[in-house]
């Protein structure tokens, strides 16, 4: 690109067609490639993400398994008892965060993969609009060897 711009700058400041459309391939490459870089991060951050969701569903229910066997085991005197509940209620509220959390993560992760899903869409646009580019200039490529031919 920068050697179209300087030979652009010698003739005059103007682009030539062919020199247009190859500027216009250069740029379009580099675009498909920062898309490309960038679903690349989108997918590392949605694998991460459900990994992360799997983690946390398996330590609730681990939790949830511990609240169970602590009601299951409320056969102790009354100090038992008090401790039990509290445990119980302790637990009882790290699962409403663990489920806030996870529903958290999950819109995180649709969120992501929405995002993904249109960025493919724009990627598959920008793949089109270099297809027709490359139609274009081998077309003004053509008349151009027809004009000087003739």
């Amino acid at each position: 690109m920068v050697k179209i711009k300087s030979r652009s700058e010698e003739i005059g400041g103007a682009l030539t067609p062919t020199d247009q459309v190859l500027f216009s391939r250069h740029m379009l490459e580099a675009s498909l490639m920062g898309y490309g870089l960038l679903l690349a991060v989108i997918i590392d951050r949605l694998h991460h993400y459900m990994r992360e969701l799997r983690g946390l569903r398996k330590s609730m229910e681990a939790v949830m398994k511990t609240n169970r066997s602590l009601e299951e085991a409320r056969s102790g005197g009354p100090d038992d008892i008090k401790a039990k509940d509290k445990e119980i209620a302790s637990l009882n509220e790290q699962i409403k965060a663990l489920k806030s959390e996870t529903d958290a993560r999950v819109k995180e992760a649709k969120a992501a993969e929405a995002n993904a899903t249109a960025l493919k869409k724009q990627s598959e646009g920008f793949v089109l609009e270099y297809d027709r580019l490359m139609e274009e200039n081998q077309n003004l490529r053509n008349q151009l060897k027809s004009i000087d031919h003739g």
